[in-house]
C-alpha cells in the first residue's frame, strides 16, 4: 500500500508508537510480522465469519483453565493471587464485574465495567483488556438467551464507547471498540477456534500464543474470556 506521509497523522501523545491516524481512524503501521489485526494498515486481517457453539467453547475453555499458568496479568486475580499496584487496590471493582456476569445483571455489569475502564498500566490497560475479552466473548457466545439482555447490549456498548473517550487512551479505546464488535487479533480468534474444536494440543498452542501478546494483554483478555464463558471466577473469599 503506497501512502503519502500526509495521509497519516500522529496520535497525540503516542507519537513513538506504531499507531497513527488515517482519516480519523486508528491504524497499525508496524510490520506485518508483529500483528494480524483489522487495523494493520499494510495488511489488514479480518476473521472469516464463524458460528460458535457456546457449549463447545465452554468445554474447550475449561480444558485451558485446568492447565493454565496464572502468573500473567489478571489470570492471577481469577486464581486468587496477589496483584500488583494499582490492580491490588482495584480488586473490589474487578470482583464486581465477575459478580454481575455471574448474576446476568446487565445494569450491574455496565456499572462495574465503567469503573475498570483505563485501569492499569501500558498502552492497553488491564481493565480495558479484561473488558475486551468479555465483550468479544459475548459477541460470539452470549451468556443468556434472554431477549432483554440482547436488546440492551447495543446501549451498553454505546455507553462504554462514550466513556472510553475520556477514561482511557485513544488507542486502547479503538482496540476495545473492535473487541466489542467481535473482531480482534488473529490469535484471539485462533483461541476460540481451538476451544470450539476441543483439541488439547491446538488449545495449548493457541492459548500460549495469546499469552505472548503484550506484557499482559493476552492474559488479561483471556481472563475476560473465562469470566464471560463462566468457566471460573475469583475465589469466594475475595468476593
Amino acid at each position: 500500500m503506497n501512502l503519502a506521509a500526509t495521509d497519516l497523522q500522529a496520535v497525540p501523545g503516542f507519537e513513538t508508537t506504531d499507531y497513527a491516524l488515517m482519516d480519523g481512524r486508528i491504524v497499525w503501521t508496524g510490520s506485518k510480522a508483529r500483528t494480524d489485526h483489522p487495523r494493520n494498515l499494510a495488511h489488514p486481517w479480518n476473521a472469516a465469519p464463524v458460528a460458535y457453539d457456546a457449549k463447545a467453547l465452554r468445554s474447550g475453555a475449561a480444558q485451558a483453565w485446568a492447565g493454565m499458568d496464572t502468573h500473567i496479568g489478571l489470570l492471577g486475580w481469577l486464581a486468587g493471587q496477589r496483584l500488583v499496584f494499582p490492580l491490588d487496590l482495584a480488586r473490589p471493582r474487578l470482583n464486581a464485574v465477575a459478580q454481575s456476569l455471574r448474576a446476568q445483571d446487565l445494569a450491574a455489569f455496565q456499572a462495574a465495567a465503567l469503573r475498570v475502564l483505563g485501569l492499569g498500566h501500558g498502552l492497553t490497560p488491564s481493565g480495558d483488556d479484561l473488558l475486551g475479552g468479555i465483550f468479544f466473548t459475548l459477541a460470539h457466545a452470549p451468556i443468556t438467551s434472554d431477549a432483554a439482555w440482547r436488546s440492551a447490549m447495543p446501549g451498553v456498548h454505546a455507553r462504554i464507547r462514550s466513556a472510553a473517550q475520556s477514561a482511557t487512551n485513544p488507542i486502547s479505546a479503538a482496540l476495545l471498540d473492535d473487541l466489542m464488535r467481535g473482531s480482534s487479533y488473529r490469535v484471539l480468534h485462533d483461541v476460540f477456534d481451538a476451544f470450539q474444536a476441543g483439541e488439547p494440543r491446538r488449545i495449548t498452542d493457541a492459548v500460549n500464543r495469546l499469552l505472548g501478546l503484550g506484557a499482559s494483554s493476552g492474559g488479561d483478555m483471556l481472563a475476560g474470556v473465562f469470566l464471560a464463558l463462566q468457566i471460573c471466577e475469583p475465589p469466594a473469599e475475595t468476593l
